[in-house]
């Protein structure tokens, strides 16, 4: 057993959560993953394809310097996991750290943060979603809600955080905003809306065409997940509340956060 709060179990959290991350990016090529049990300093999970005769086992693990995905046992196919290797390492891209607050932004642009969050509870899975937007250093609006449609569930919190996209884009379209920056922690969401990744899946072939088709000039910035940055820690709350409530919010659930990041408005930045 992983004692509670030590840093094996911090690192076993964390290689979860990348576990999860690559998990939609493997579903994208057709494969179906299952997260396992955790371990000191890592997670397991397998996976299986169509043309695979059986499944095949792995671990993540996260390290002080790295994290790493390591194949278990002796049946992978000749090259597989060289080619699994490099998609695994699309997910470590160097991320820009943003300052933990205030909410560094221009005067006068217009930021939204968007979060997905997906939970089991008794057999059912559930996902949520979340984005806020902000301008000159106060947020301005945001909403959260729950998805459990089928194409959705097989992307877990990946189809949470695409949806976020969407009610983005849709409340550009309401309040005539024709530019706007996205931040976001999972790569995907950038790499499906500018055609570098394939979207095989259903629900990210729709979200590739509504984005594209949103006539909204959108500049993406990556940020590092599960830091304590303010804009995506609050996004990140919002959608795993919404997600476990199983409830729609049309104004953010702000008594959920904790005191730290309760406060909508910060100083704005000029430039960035």
């Amino acid at each position: 057993m992983i004692p509670h709060d030590s840093p094996a179990q911090r690192a076993s959290e964390k290689a979860r959560r990348l576990a999860e991350a690559f998990i939609g990016l493997l579903t994208q090529s057709g494969y179906t993953a299952t997260l396992g049990a955790p371990i000191n300093y890592g997670h397991k999970f397998s996976l299986s394809h169509p043309s695979l005769p059986h499944p095949l086992c792995a671990v993540l693990y996260v390290g002080k310097e790295k994290a790493s995905f390591v194949k278990e046992g002796k049946n992978w196919p000749d090259g597989l996991y060289d080619a699994l290797l490099q998609e695994f390492r699309t997910l470590l891209e160097p991320e820009p750290m943003l300052p933990l607050a205030p909410i560094a932004q221009a005067t006068g642009s217009t930021v939204a943060y968007v979060d997905g969050s997906y939970c089991e509870e008794d057999h059912n899975a559930h996902i949520g979603w979340a984005f806020e937007i902000w301008r000159d250093g106060q947020s301005i609006a945001g909403q959260a809600g729950s998805i459990s449609h089928p194409d959705a569930l097989s992307l877990r919190n990946v189809a949470g955080e695409c949806h976020a996209v969407e009610q983005v884009l849709e409340w550009c379209r309401a309040h005539d905003c024709t530019e706007i920056e996205i931040r976001f922690d999972y790569t995907g969401l950038a790499h499906w809306a500018n055609g570098t990744w394939r979207t095989n899946a259903v629900m990210t072939q729709r979200y590739r065409g509504r984005v594209a088709s949103s006539g909204v000039r959108i500049t993406w910035t990556k940020v590092q997940a599960h830091t304590g940055e303010y804009g995506n820690t609050r996004v990140d709350s919002f959608a795993r509340h919404a997600a476990t409530s199983h409830a729609f919010y049309p104004e953010l659930p702000l008594s959920i956060l904790s005191p730290n990041f309760r406060s909508s408005r910060t100083a704005p930045v000029p430039g960035r």
